[in-house]
């Protein structure tokens, strides 16, 4: 059995382990190891991320796990992500009690944590521990090219211009998901640091203006990484202001002959809200359907302790 021990994050160390450790969840569980966000901390050694929890086995130095946490107004969020040739259980208890039991969380806040298409072994685990399922976004797919798609003949489409239309998103992107947890208060920092990732492509960035203002928007990314590589309808919104016009449903069409007619790719996929049924009806009318849903758990504060009982 292996020899597991509960460190601090020391990337100059671990970095390496933990890209391994990603590769293998992506190749055996067939879904991303952590958010692109957290990815961009840890690659780029933002303190955040610097704070994240390992458990590293003695015998190998192999990180097994990885836990980060991020402080946000509504508490704290964790991260997971576990080695699969580890016992998940046991490497995700090592992590919990660490973190839940440092001196430096305040016993009020919230924690949460996200887990990627749970199985009803893993929602078991982690509802012995205290943790309730409270939100759910589902990973919507459908094959490309899209036989017989419409696209608009009214609205023109451009661009998105890098270093001219940031101010002008912002305002919509916020507006349109006023709503939304983790969409809607994007600052110029973070689109500065979408900009600078490998997979930022302006090309697949496509913008409706009227003659004064940005309406809406389609943002696509290609996941390289995936073999053969896939598309993704990344972020999709159209002002407020604008609803009910049709420039959502145009949006998207523009997307998906990018992606299918320009780029070539054979498949495409987007994230939704399960709440969100209007999107999810819309997405379904073109051919969308659901392939898994990704699962928060939350540990209110007065249960942040795991049980001793377990």
């Amino acid at each position: 059995m292996a020899h597991l021990d509960v460190r601090m994050l020391n990337p100059d160390r671990h970095l390496s382990s933990i890209i391994s450790l990603a590769q293998e969840v992506e190749a055996v569980e067939h879904h991303r190891a952590l958010a692109d966000h957290r990815w961009i901390d840890l690659t780029n050694h933002r303190a955040e991320s610097l704070e994240s929890l390992v458990v590293v086995d003695l015998d190998t130095d192999v990180v097994a796990g990885l836990l980060t946490r991020n402080a946000t107004n509504k508490g704290i969020e964790f991260e997971l992500a576990i080695r699969p040739s580890y016992p998940y259980g046991l490497v995700v208890q090592e992590l919990l009690d660490r973190a839940l039991g440092d001196s430096t969380m305040p016993a009020t806040q919230r924690v949460s944590l996200w887990i990627p298409n749970p199985n009803q072994e893993r929602d078991r685990l982690y509802r012995s521990l205290g943790f309730h399922a409270d939100r759910e976004v589902l990973q919507m797919r459908r094959t490309l090219p899209f036989e017989g798609l419409v696209r608009s003949t009214t609205l023109k489409f451009r661009t998105f211009q890098p270093g001219v239309d940031e101010a002008a998103w912002l305002s919509v992107n916020n507006r349109a998901f006023e709503w939304h947890p983790d969409q809607g208060d994007w600052d110029l920092a973070t689109l500065r640091e979408r900009e600078g990732e490998p997979w930022f492509d302006p090309n697949g960035f496509f913008v409706v203006d009227d003659e004064t203002r940005m309406q809406g928007f389609c943002w696509t990314k290609i996941h390289h990484d995936c073999q053969p590589p896939v598309g993704e309808i990344y972020v999709i919104a159209v002002d407020p202001e604008d609803a009910g016009k049709g420039i959502g449903k145009a949006l998207l069409a523009e997307g998906m002959y990018y992606l299918g007619e320009v780029r070539k790719l054979s498949s495409i996929m987007l994230y939704v809200e399960r709440s969100n049924e209007s999107a999810q009806g819309l997405y379904q009318s073109y051919g969308f359907s659901i392939d898994h849903a990704d699962r928060r758990y939350v540990l209110f504060p007065s249960t942040n302790a795991l049980p001793d009982d377990r």
